[in-house]
């Protein structure tokens, strides 16, 4: 071979085979990738991801090739996999929660006992160690609403659903710290501040609506309440609704309860980090042609720009003429549904994402836009006291 003349490297057929393996096998990872949910492995890391950095925007080479380095593991890869088989394991396998806000009791039978994860058990600790103050300023709260409605013609009535915690207090897991569990099982429900609200004498401004003694003695039915949710999402629901309409003089009549079927639902306990379905009762409500219209009316988002969860129900065939407009926190998306049957109009608002500056002049607008004929206050009993309730009375004395 002349000196001048390039050796030329060859591969055969084997070879060919074996690198494009190599570089399909090399593209796995990155394929992955495109599957990925980033901003879940993000919440669940409790970091943000490193972004993407163009070269001109890097400080110098050597930045540009680490930052670039650790964009691929935050976003290349089968790292939201794995984590969800170790989910799944630790969960299935060796019956441990993979979160610490989730306490996980016997038969899969699970509490949330805070929604953050660096304060476990703020949920036991603020209902089953109440602040004495909270029923005051809560009802003060009310009677402030209330009355600002009543001058409208509008009947205030405050529901409060017995939440998991406490109607099965006595399947608290060790987990759960020996003093929280010892206070949950002995919490007498009117010590709490609904049922210390419940509990006084009704002062005509408002009524309270807390059933605990009734939905206690049902708890054990099959799938009475979902194990695996937080939410009341079955039986519970259904019972509680058919007991608040009859609580404000509205019979639902024998038609309540048809279609009601045993089936799966999609558990709401979704940061375990992998899906799970739990047995639950589903009631469709036939009888009063229901019509529901999520993100309606638009004009909530007029005076309530962060409104993630609001609608309109409408029944064909209502058990009365009555018009309401409910108010409640996470659980009035759970419960809407089943008090639509009662009413010819239901306006529901979640008001969880209510600002300060929006409460003002919010209740005036959607009473005035509505004319209601029933104010309804809907909360699980952790959620109580209530800020957006808060919010709300303070923004009455802002009204003209």
């Amino acid at each position: 071979m002349s000196p001048h003349q390039r050796a030329r490297v060859t591969f055969g057929s084997g070879s060919r085979t074996v690198i494009a393996s190599l570089a399909l096998l090399l593209l796995v990872p990155a394929a992955a990738s495109l599957f990925t949910d980033h901003a879940a492995r993000s919440d669940w890391e409790k970091r943000p991801l490193t972004d993407w950095q163009s070269v001109v925007d890097a400080d110098g080479l050597k930045a540009r090739f680490a930052r670039l380095e650790d964009y691929i593991d935050d976003h290349i890869g089968f790292a939201l996999a794995l984590n969800r088989v170790y989910r799944r394991a630790q969960f299935h396998v060796f019956g441990d929660s993979p979160v610490a806000n989730i306490d996980l009791a016997e038969d899969g039978f699970l509490f949330l006992n805070s929604h953050a994860r660096d304060n476990p058990h703020a949920v036991f600790r603020k209902l089953c160690q109440p602040d004495p103050h909270w029923a005051m300023e809560t009802r003060v709260q009310l009677q402030d609403i209330a009355r600002f409605a009543a001058e409208r013609g509008i009947r205030t009535t405050l529901a409060v659903i017995p939440s998991k915690t406490l109607l099965y207090a006595d399947r608290l897991p060790a987990t759960v710290p020996a003093e929280l569990r010892l206070a949950c099982r002995e919490k007498n429900p009117l010590h709490t501040v609904a049922g210390a609200l419940a509990a006084e004498p009704p002062d005509g401004l408002f009524r309270v609506y807390f059933p605990f003694g009734e939905l206690a003695a049902m708890r054990d039915r099959e799938a009475f309440f979902p194990p695996g949710n937080f939410h009341a999402n079955s039986m519970i629901n259904h019972e509680f609704t058919r007991g608040l309409l009859q609580h404000l003089g509205i019979e639902p009549g024998d038609g309540y309860s048809r279609g009601a079927r045993l089936g799966e639902i999609q558990s709401d306990l979704k940061m375990l980090g992998f899906p799970r379905r739990v047995r639950a009762w589903e009631y469709r409500y036939p009888h009063y042609r229901l019509r529901h219209q999520r993100g309606q009316p638009e004009w909530v988002r007029d005076y309530y720009a962060r409104a993630h969860d609001f609608s309109l129900y409408t029944a064909a065939r209502p058990a009365s003429q009555r018009r309401a407009v409910v108010f409640s926190n996470s659980i009035g998306a759970f419960l809407a549904q089943h008090l639509a049957p009662g009413f010819a109009e239901l306006y529901h608002v979640n008001l969880n994402h209510l600002a300060p500056e929006e409460a003002r002049g919010f209740i005036a607008a959607v009473l005035d836009r509505v004319r209601p004929t029933d104010l309804l206050f809907l909360f699980h009993d952790s959620g109580l006291p209530s800020r957006p309730l808060q919010y709300l009375a303070t923004g009455l004395s802002a009204q003209p």
